[in-house]
């Protein structure tokens, strides 16, 4: 009866030490999947920013070379704008 008793908690303890060893089998493969997922996620981001560095970098030249003072002029005269006359200058403090 105790030999009964005893194998019964036993296979009780290996019945649970299954479940639980299950179990973090499963909560491992998830977490797994979801490591490759959010490295993937990770991977297209860094791909997007330097994209958008690039995109930056190229807007910058264009503006630089946008506000030199001969494009300024060259638009200017393009839009047909002129310089004021003297007395049309007003000069702010």
């Amino acid at each position: 009866m105790a030999l009964e008793k005893e194998q019964q908690q036993w296979g009780r303890l290996n019945g649970c030490l299954l479940v639980v060893m299950v179990g973090m089998i499963f909560y491992c493969s998830w977490l797994n999947n979801k490591i490759v997922t959010r490295s993937y996620r990770l991977n297209e981001l860094r791909q997007d920013e330097k994209k958008l560095v690039e995109e930056r970098d190229k807007l910058q030249a264009e503006l630089a070379t946008l506000k030199r003072p001969q494009n300024l002029a060259r638009l200017a005269r393009a839009l047909g704008l002129q310089e004021p006359l003297p007395g049309h200058k007003v000069v702010l403090p």
